[in-house]
């Protein structure tokens, strides 16, 4: 064999070789192309079927809530009755004409009038303001137009010195509030106040006011029973 047929079938050898890997390297990239638009295609059918169906419900509408609309009561006004007003026609009145106008006209005597009938002689007629009804228990002594009781000397006995407070050198004094009779007499006597409670005192001036007699008070000039305040003091000789 030549050398001029051998370089041809080396020629003919690499074209072949030149097609093969041509063949191949095509098929290769045909197949890398199918295999990435598959994927694609995949991953674009996931996405669409994750997102699709919120894009829907976002497009789908919503339904309207129903609303219960609460209206208050406002009752109806009540009915009113109109009155028919009737109009008074306005009438004039007419002397009747006498009949008989030349004869006098007869002569009316008047009424008698009524007589009081006449008072007994023994009624005694009173002149000015009466006097007020006579006052319903003891008043105050001193307050309003009422005078104080007045203490009779006379009969004012020194209380007894209670033997408990004068074995223990004690003075003391007691408030008491009595009421004074309309006639002077004292009666209804408290204990308001004592500085030394307890030591036989407020019994020994009980004692003692019980015998006194006043002036009685007066009002108006009548004797009224009052309440009245009376200080009983002892003091060691």
């Amino acid at each position: 064999m030549s050398s001029d047929q051998k370089s041809l079938r080396l020629d003919e050898k690499m074209k072949a070789e030149d097609m093969l890997y041509s063949d191949l390297f095509h098929s290769r990239d045909r197949n890398i192309m199918y295999y990435a638009l598959g994927i694609a295609i995949v991953i674009h059918v996931v996405i669409l079927l994750i997102n699709f169906p919120q894009m829907k419900r976002a497009l789908r509408p919503q339904k309207a809530e129903n609303v219960i609309v609460v209206k208050k009561y406002v009752p109806p006004p009540p009915k009113v009755e109109r009155k028919q007003i009737v109009k008074k026609k306005l009438t004039k009145k007419v002397p009747i004409p006498d009949p008989t106008p030349d004869e006098p006209e007869p002569i009316r005597e008047p009424e008698p009038e009524i007589q009081p009938e006449p008072l007994p002689p023994d009624v005694e007629f009173l002149i000015g303001v009466p006097e007020p009804p006579p006052p319903q228990g003891p008043l105050l002594a001193g307050v309003g137009n009422v005078t104080n009781p007045v203490l009779i000397p006379e009969t004012k006995l020194e209380p007894e010195y209670p033997e408990l407070a004068r074995v223990a050198r004690l003075e003391g004094n007691v408030i008491l509030q009595a009421i004074i009779h309309s006639d002077g007499a004292v009666g209804n006597i408290e204990v308001l106040r004592t500085n030394r409670p307890n030591m036989g005192f407020e019994d020994a001036a009980i004692e003692a006011v019980l015998q006194w007699r006043y002036k009685p008070a007066l009002q108006n000039g009548k004797p009224v029973e009052v309440y009245f305040t009376v200080f009983v003091d002892f003091k060691l000789h």
